[in-house]
């Protein structure tokens, strides 16, 4: 690895902590450098502002979430368990790797600064693409139908997060056993697959 690219993992790595720790707003430049053992100049050589270095940083935390969760479309198997097994290992790598007060802190930032908000959307528009990508395949193969798979994939999302992320966020709902995910999820694919199979003449 080069030096310059080791020196911008640093600056990620200290830039994640400092801004799970005290926020977009109160975090310190000074101190990434710090623990990057890196100087400013250094920073603001890889990075032109604060609020990019803030969005790559969101990006990293879920670098490692979108590497694990991987789905590919399968034409013998179930729809069903296929996205069930996704779904499931989506949940843990949410909880168990990223963790909720990294996610708790970011739709925060979001919300007191909408333009961050509208930065990362256009950062990450074309890098989150497995589902819909999966489900334009089952739509070719002629297994699900009704809608393009850009609506399928925002409306199972919903309902995803619906159950296994905003309560969590907003309510410090608990999170459920991992027996009670997969029965809920079950629910929630079934009504989604359901819903969108064609009818049959």
């Amino acid at each position: 690895m080069k030096v310059s690219e080791k020196k911008r993992l640093d600056l990620l790595a200290a830039a994640k902590q400092e801004f799970i720790t005290h926020g977009y707003h109160a975090a310190n430049m000074d101190r990434v450098c710090e623990i990057a053992g890196t100087s400013k100049r250094t920073l603001y050589r890889h990075f032109a502002a604060k609020e990019t270095l803030f969005i790559e940083a969101i990006n990293h935390i879920f670098d490692g979430l979108r590497q694990q969760v991987v789905l590919n479309y399968e034409a013998a198997a179930s729809l069903e368990s296929q996205l069930c097994g996704y779904f499931l290992a989506k949940s843990a790598a949410l909880y168990e790797d990223v963790g909720l007060p990294p996610v708790r802190m970011i739709i925060g930032e979001f919300i007191r600064q909408p333009s961050l908000a509208q930065q990362y959307v256009q950062f990450v528009q074309d890098r989150d693409n497995d589902l819909q990508a999966w489900l334009e395949n089952a739509i070719t193969d002629g297994r699900l139908g009704g809608a393009d798979a850009e609506q399928m994939s925002a409306m199972l999302l919903a309902l995803y997060h619906g159950s296994f992320l905003w309560p969590q966020l907003i309510a410090n709902a608990p999170i459920l056993p991992v027996e009670q995910q997969r029965m809920r999820l079950e629910q929630i694919v079934l009504f989604f697959v359901r819903g969108f199979t064609p009818v049959r003449d």
